[in-house]
């Protein structure tokens, strides 16, 4: 029995129950497939639906404003792909009629479109015969056919998908290609997998050789940055000091709680000045009011709010807290932290 037949015959037995599997319109299949770039099923499972209700065809997200985008993107994190997705909305609203392009050349073309997100949609919503080769693939490709060499170099990416393009179904690509993320998923895990269950694991050569967790090679994470920040909290009527974040940091254009940015260290000494320089805010600083714990990248954070008295806000505003604002992450725990319930809608 071919590859592709065992794992389709196996998917159809075992495959998830995910919410954008349940449909074959484009415009679905392309926000989940953007959606899961870098996040946990689990967390795109949380928001899809509501954010399709918000915005169920390219016309509605082509009209949204920035601060409408983030707030209906919020706990997605990665921001940019939310930017990029509503550029992709407009261009298929302005220039494809409202829907999506079927051809894999003009889909292509869409910002936030690159090269596993083509051969998934073009795959899933139009059964065009294109690979799509993500993290999970890598990995089941590597351990099947025993590739040693380290996973991201040109020759490991070259026997990638000769193999994907090799195993294709033809007549259900879509289904294959989900298929082969499912198995690396679930079964063919990074650090468990379950050969003995697997419905191609009889010509694995990694599980032959006994190279099942030594597979794929990758190189050495980056070290891990330890950061201590702190931003300034103070409160009038319901709203907060804060700033827009601008462009080229960590949630630029969101809403964020003043200090020397998320991913820089900054003694308790040091803050009003820092408050000075940047937003021309004189602040008076207390003591710590609440710490909470965050993580961009490699970078671990430990972010401490003081309380603040504001003596002149400079470029600072207030910003209220509710749902329409888009605070941050960093921010939003702090409040959960600072805040009774009843004092914030959103955080």
């Amino acid at each position: 029995m071919s590859f592709a037949r065992r794992l389709l015959q196996w998917f159809d037995g075992s495959r998830r129950d995910l919410p954008w599997r349940r449909t074959r319109d484009p415009w679905p299949i392309l926000v989940s497939e953007i959606m899961l770039q870098q996040t946990r099923v689990e967390a795109v499972r949380a928001h899809y639906e509501r954010f399709l209700r918000r915005y169920p065809a390219p016309a509605d997200l082509a009209a949204a404003t920035d601060d409408e985008l983030l707030t209906a993107w919020r706990g997605l994190g990665y921001y940019r792909r939310a930017r990029l997705l509503r550029e992709a909305a407009r261009r298929i609203a302005g220039e494809h009629g409202g829907r999506v392009p079927a051809e894999p050349a003009a889909l292509g073309e869409l910002p936030g479109i690159g090269a596993y997100t083509l051969g998934a949609i073009a795959s899933i919503a139009f059964l065009h015969p294109l690979p799509a080769i993500d993290g999970n693939v890598e990995r089941v490709v590597a351990r099947h056919r025993g590739i040693e060499a380290e996973i991201r170099s040109a020759a490991a990416r070259e026997q990638v998908r000769a193999a994907v393009e090799g195993w294709l179904d033809r007549t259900r690509p879509g289904d294959f290609n989900q298929a082969l993320m499912e198995l690396g998923a679930v079964l063919c895990t990074p650090r468990a997998p379950a050969c003995e269950r697997c419905p191609v694991g009889a010509d694995c050569l990694a599980r032959a050789r006994g190279l099942a967790l030594a597979l794929p090679v990758r190189r050495p994470r980056r070290a891990t940055v330890d950061v201590e920040a702190r931003v300034a909290f103070a409160m009038r009527r319901g709203a907060a000091l804060g700033l827009r974040v601008p462009a080229g940091e960590p949630n630029a254009g969101q809403v964020d709680l003043p200090g020397a940015g998320v991913l820089v260290s900054a003694a308790a000494a040091g803050l009003p000045a820092v408050l000075q320089e940047r937003f021309a805010a004189r602040l008076e600083i207390g003591p710590v009011l609440a710490s909470v714990a965050h993580a961009i990248t490699h970078h671990r954070i430990r972010l401490h709010a003081h309380a603040a008295v504001v003596r002149t806000r400079g470029r600072l505003e207030w910003f209220p807290l509710d749902d329409a604002t888009p605070w941050s992450t960093p921010a939003r725990k702090l409040f959960r932290r600072l805040l009774p319930a009843d004092g914030r809608s959103q955080a």
